[in-house]
């Protein structure tokens, strides 16, 4: 006997092939899903990572410029230091000139010479003063160019004056004061001071 099949056979392979079709649909997209969540994934970790890393450099950097900004308050400080020794060396070295320029002074001026004034600017002295003959100026002005502590005598006034009965000339010199050398500094030893004949 012959059986015929009345049943719609073609829709139903029509609708178990659209079955297959939209499972393997589901399929694919839950399969790029899960690609795209893998590399979303990835690229999230290596940014997390990178940002750890500029975070920590970022972090160095703060650390060196808190350092680089005490180097130049140290190097402020040693500068205010260091001038403050220049200083005060400075005065070491022309504490006892006074004294050094008086003696000299004293040893240098020629009998018939009275000083009567003495202003010291600087390195400049001007001294005013009397004496009996001009001859005693030139010999005063010899002494100084040939001391260790003076040098560059000059001569601006000399005029004739009367001191008591007498006539005198009345003068004004100006000089320099020598700055001491390393020698000079090397040659004075620490508790005795160099003094002029």
């Amino acid at each position: 006997m012959i059986r015929i099949n009345l049943l719609p056979y073609r829709e139903a392979r029509r609708a178990q092939r659209s079955q297959v079709l939209g499972a393997a649909l589901i399929g694919i997209l839950l399969l790029a899903a899960a690609f795209y969540y893998g590399i979303y994934s990835i690229f999230s970790a290596r940014v997390d990572t990178e940002q750890a890393k500029v975070d920590y450099l970022q972090g160095v950097t703060n650390q060196l410029n808190t350092q680089i900004a005490s180097i130049a308050d140290l190097r402020k400080k040693r500068d205010e230091l260091l001038a403050r020794e220049g200083i005060i060396t400075d005065l070491q070295a022309k504490r006892d000139m006074v004294v050094q320029v008086f003696n000299a002074l004293a040893a240098e001026t020629p009998d018939g010479v009275f000083l009567t004034h003495l202003q010291q600017s600087g390195d400049a002295l001007t001294v005013n003063g009397y004496s009996q003959d001009n001859d005693q100026v030139a010999a005063f002005m010899r002494n100084i160019q040939a001391s260790k502590i003076f040098t560059n005598p000059q001569l601006n006034i000399i005029s004739k004056s009367k001191l008591g009965s007498e006539d005198v000339g009345q003068f004004t010199l100006q000089m320099t004061i020598r700055k001491p050398t390393a020698a000079d500094k090397s040659a004075q030893t620490p508790g005795k001071q160099e003094v002029q004949p």
